[in-house]
């Protein structure tokens, strides 16, 4: 996959959002506002705040029970202003085709929208069952063949559970949602070289870690910010870009919103990417679902 700079939203006086084209040829902003953790009223005011700073790629799920929230939010607005990620869980019961469409259409209905931009796979189902992936993407294809999303991906998704779906695909991902950040190294577990190579985009969540504060305020991150006039946060963020990897970041803050927007017009040296590549923590995994994977590349 590869990255290009297009002229998708203007920010302050020159600065514009790149956008990833994605396997089939949809175009999709580099950094989205995440809305995880966020009770609807909380969503609603933080993708207005969003969209007003300049964000152009908002991200949602049906697990975070706000999407009503961000429909409001967004009602009104041009709809070409903006790109719409949302997500379905796997599902509870053993209609796993049917289970999936009710959640498909659920999310259209909540967000008041015929269509999103990217529609996601949440996470694999706990028993990782190959049978329930596959009739999970068969609904997702059926649903992006039916024109309700122009791409279609996955989140939380291992290699085993990548080549799992393949087996019967008529389409592949676009997009596999990870989580991955500073301390995981450029390719953790062969994740990213794997998507790589199958045309897939690997996105990334919590790309300040989880929990930490080091990717913010840390000595590696604010060294580095400090000899660019940049904050620990951005380097951070930064960095991921650096490598071609989307991401969503997340805040209430106009102040933060702002900074984490402004990643694309500077660049780390060489020696400060080896060493950000070469930290090793915090520590993180792709996705929970995968801690003990053996990996084939």
């Amino acid at each position: 996959p590869t990255m290009k700079l297009a002229c998708c939203m203007i920010l302050g006086a020159s600065a514009a959002i790149p956008t990833v084209k994605l396997n089939n040829g949809v175009e999709m902003p580099l950094i989205s506002l995440g809305t995880w953790q966020y009770n609807s009223s909380v969503a609603e005011a933080t993708v207005k705040l969003g969209m007003k700073v300049g964000f152009n790629h908002i991200d949602t799920a049906n697990n975070y029970k706000n999407q009503d929230g961000v429909g409001r939010a967004l009602a009104g607005l041009d709809r070409k202003s903006y790109f719409l990620t949302t997500k379905v869980p796997a599902p509870s019961t053993t209609k796993y085709y049917d289970e999936t469409n009710q959640y498909l259409s659920d999310d259209l209905r909540l967000l008041n929208l015929d269509q999103v931009d990217l529609m996601l796979l949440h996470f694999p189902p706990k028993t990782n069952d190959c049978a329930v992936m596959q009739e999970q993407w068969r609904a997702m294809e059926d649903f992006y063949k039916a024109g309700k999303a122009k791409a279609i991906g996955v989140s939380n998704y291992c290699i085993s559970s990548l080549e799992c779906i393949a087996e019967k695909a008529t389409v592949t991902p676009a997009v596999n949602q990870v989580e991955f950040h500073i301390g995981m190294g450029p390719d953790p577990t062969g994740l990213k070289s794997y998507c790589d190579s199958k045309g897939i985009f690997l996105q990334a969540y919590s790309p300040l870690g989880d929990g930490t504060t080091e990717l913010i305020t840390g000595p590696l991150v604010s060294s580095i910010g400090k000899s660019h006039g940049k904050s620990g946060a951005q380097v951070s963020l930064r960095w991921l870009v650096e490598h071609n990897i989307p991401l969503s970041t997340k805040s209430t803050s106009e102040k933060h919103l702002q900074e984490d927007l402004d990643i694309f017009e500077w660049s780390l040296t060489s020696e400060e990417k080896s060493k950000l590549d070469a930290a090793t923590s915090p520590a993180g995994t792709p996705s929970f679902m995968c801690k003990s994977e053996t990996v084939v590349v």
